[in-house]
């Protein structure tokens, strides 16, 4: 979630969860089955390029695109996940005429109408705001990637905007993790396909809950 300003309504919740998972050791996402392996990318134009189209390369519709924010913002939002820290702001990748896209749900100075948009993927993964990027997949059928495919669509045409009060039980407003999660739960007619976080009694997906677990596939993390 790259956000250059809090908006005044963020909840103080979130705020208590960063200072209290400061101190957390950071982990770094498993690369066992990874295609790129923690590719550190230099500063040229031309490399950052050809990473671009090595990773879209790879694409599949469906696959979760995640990335690190380079501001203090994306450093919160990473705070909100327990086991890994890695990344600030997530979204599923499409491919449409031949162009891939990332559809995702964000808020702040970065899309001030707060309605779920989709970005081409060398954007949404772009070195100028990020410091690195990865790609996660899930073994999920060729039916179940159509289905995903019609219901983000859907969502998209909804213009359903950005939930900046985290409600997990609500449904007309949608952040980031929360908009994949309901993404796959209603594609896939599951309830549960990702396992959420509980934080003194409350309720929510956090980025890391989308990657961390035995079913999920670490295509790539790249750092610039």
């Amino acid at each position: 979630m790259v956000m250059k300003l809090i908006p005044n309504n963020v909840s103080l919740f979130f705020i208590g969860i960063f200072f209290a998972s400061c101190e957390t050791k950071v982990n770094h996402p498993s690369t066992q089955n990874s295609i790129i392996n923690h590719l550190k990318v230099d500063s040229n134009k031309k490399a950052k390029a050809i990473v671009y189209n090595q990773a879209k390369s790879i694409l599949q519709n469906g696959d979760i695109v995640l990335r690190t924010g380079n501001d203090v913002i994306s450093s919160l939002f990473a705070q909100l996940n327990k086991s890994d820290k890695t990344y600030s702001h997530c979204g599923i990748a499409l491919n449409e005429n031949n162009t891939w896209y990332v559809y995702h749900s964000i808020g702040g100075e970065d899309n001030p109408d707060e309605k779920l948009r989709k970005d081409l993927f060398e954007k949404f993964v772009s070195y100028e705001h990020n410091i690195g990027f990865g790609i996660c997949r899930y073994p999920i059928s060729k039916n179940d990637q159509k289905n995903i495919e019609t219901t983000l669509i859907d969502f998209h045409a909804k213009e359903v905007p950005f939930d900046m009060k985290f409600d997990l039980q609500s449904d007309n407003r949608l952040y980031c993790a929360e908009m994949i999660y309901k993404v796959f739960n209603k594609a896939l007619d599951t309830s549960h396909f990702f396992q959420t976080t509980m934080h003194k009694g409350f309720e929510y997906v956090s980025t890391d809950n989308l990657f961390v677990n035995n079913k999920a596939e670490i295509l790539c993390h790249i750092v610039y």
